[in-house]
Order: C-alpha cells, then sequence, then structure tokens
C-alpha cells in the first residue's frame, strides 16, 4: 500500500485506454446541464461569457444544488448583457446579496473590480495573458498574479467575502474555482466549455498549460485511480493530477475533468468499495480503492 492506503496504480496507457473509453461512454449534455456552466453557456458574447463566468465560478461553493440557484439570481440582476451591465457600473441591485461567505456589497465591489480591470486592459482575457509567464511551469503562477490584479482594483479594504471571491492560488491554496474559470475560458469551445478567451485573446492561451480544479470529488477519485498519492489537498495536489492527466493528453489535461468530477458529485463514486454500486462503474478497472469483494473479479471489464 502507498502512505494514501491506496495500492499501486495502474500505468499511463491502461490509465488512458479507461479514462478514453469513460469519455466516450459519458453524455456531457446531461452533466453540463446539473452544472454551473450551464448558466454561462446561455450568453453568446464572449465578453459576457467571461464576466458571467467569472461570477458564476466565483459563487461555485457549497452544496451543488444550490450553486445554480444563487448564481441564476445574482446574474438576474445583470440582465442579458452583463458585461455591459458591470462595465457600466449598473450592480446595485446586487447590494445586499447574501450567499454564505458574501453579504453587503462584497457583489457589487466584486463587480467594480471586473469592470476596473477590463477598462485598462480591454478584457480579462487580454488581463490574464499580460501576467502569464512563459517560463511559468503553468497557469498557477499567472493565476496568482492575475488575482492580485483584481484585488488591487477594489476599492477599500477587502473584507472576508471578498477575499473568498478572489483566492490566492499559493503553495497551499489550490483556487479551485479561479481554476475552474480558466477552465471554461481556455479549453476550446465545445459541449463542455466555451473558449471565450481564444476570441479576446488570440493565440495567447493555451489549454495544455491549466491545472485542474481541484474539488473534493477529484482529490478523492484521484488517488483512487492513482493521479497522485498525496494524502491532502492543496496546489502541489492539483498540480500532481494535473501532471499525470498531461502524460495521458499532453495538449488538453483537462479533458477528463467534468466526467470525473461528476463521478463523484452523482453519488456514483462511494468512498468505500461497494459490490453494488462498483459493479457498474465505467473506470473501475484502473479503481485501487480497498479490497476487492468476494466473488467479483475487478479485472474484469465493464
Amino acid at each position: 500500500m502507498s502512505r494514501a492506503g491506496l495500492s499501486k496504480a495502474v500505468g499511463d496507457d491502461a490509465l488512458r485506454a479507461a479514462l478514453d473509453r469513460f469519455l466516450d461512454i459519458t453524455d456531457p449534455a446531461p452533466l453540463v446541464l446539473r452544472d454551473p456552466v450551464a448558466l454561462v453557456r446561455g450568453y453568446a458574447d464572449p465578453h459576457d461569457q467571461e464576466v458571467a463566468g467569472l461570477l458564476v465560478a466565483a459563487l461555485a461553493y457549497g452544496r451543488a444544488s444550490f450553486i445554480q440557484v444563487t448564481a441564476r439570481k445574482a446574474l438576474a440582476h445583470l440582465g442579458s448583457r452583463p458585461a455591459r451591465a458591470v462595465d457600466s457600473g449598473d450592480t446595485s441591485g446586487l447590494s445586499g446579496f447574501v450567499y454564505r461567505f458574501q453579504k453587503g456589497d462584497d457583489l457589487p465591489r466584486f463587480l467594480a473590480a471586473i469592470a476596473g480591470l477590463r477598462k485598462k486592459h480591454g478584457s480579462l482575457a487580454a488581463a490574464f495573458a499580460s501576467v502569464v509567464d512563459p517560463d511559468d511551469p503553468d497557469y498557477a503562477p499567472a493565476l496568482d498574479r492575475w488575482s492580485l490584479a483584481l484585488r488591487a482594483e477594489v476599492t477599500g479594504a477587502l473584507s472576508p467575502g471578498l477575499k473568498f471571491l478572489l483566492p490566492r492560488a499559493g503553495a497551499t491554496g489550490a483556487a479551485k474555482r479561479l481554476c475552474l474559470y480558466l477552465r471554461w475560458m481556455i479549453r476550446p469551445s465545445g459541449p463542455v466549455d466555451l473558449g471565450a478567451w481564444h476570441q479576446l485573446a488570440p493565440d495567447r492561451l493555451d489549454p495544455a498549460r491549466l491545472v485542474i480544479p481541484l474539488d473534493t470529488h477529484i482529490e478523492r477519485i484521484g488517488r483512487y485511480i492513482g493521479l497522485t498519492d498525496r494524502a491532502s489537498g492543496g496546489l502541489e495536489t492539483a498540480r500532481d493530477i494535473t501532471a499525470r492527466l498531461s502524460r495521458l493528453r499532453p495538449a488538453d489535461p483537462l479533458a477528463y475533468d467534468l466526467a470525473l468530477c461528476h463521478l463523484g458529485i452523482s453519488g456514483a463514486c462511494p468512498r468505500k468499495r461497494d459490490v453494488v454500486a462498483c459493479r457498474e462503474c465505467p473506470i473501475r478497472t484502473i479503481c485501487r480503492l480497498g479490497k476487492t469483494p468476494r466473488g467479483w473479479n475487478a479485472a474484469v471489464a465493464v
């Protein structure tokens, strides 16, 4: 057993074959409908997508069933053209908006910071591209610099709620929600992500340098299938998982993210080996969780 209490990981070829098959048999449409990205896909203009996307991603914490409800209420105050509303300062309807750590003027001040950065650079995409260092191993350092640039646009002291909306991507913090936002913006337009920043900052941003959004599901399943042996979360665990996925898909390591995450969100992946649930799992041949139930040959493909 490894220090994470799991058996030896499978090799890259077996892992790639299993995960690619998992993607082939997974219909992304119902997953997207249950995911916060569905709210952002309702906008066609890339400026609206990048503004609405950052608001939705920033609020994407807590129970999955609450996230879409909360984010939809926030977006309703910005109308059909959220970028125009934010750039014009028309966010007064969000004063007093409350969601867990956010209250008072947290959201209007957050959106004012977005407007300030867009005014300086023309778009959030251009602002992010301006802080990318080609020598960085991935986008985590640039994400930290970009978050600091947004914080600098906030008028007055940062409240706890604002700090939570604009986390640091540092040595310990994985900045999951901001990494999720980058995935939406930088991965190519398709059935899952939007590729909005390829329109706003053409040829300047690369999906290969993204870091996986590390939530509890990706962290747990990542250990189960041998993407990491780290026992706790954080940026280095996110990088560890991303590095292993990069060996499978160097140009697009986050291709597997949505499907793996929703395997956990749906409850299909249990926390302990379960002879009924695990028998139906599409990636059980690469799972190394616990002992094989008696009478079940885990090597037999689903």
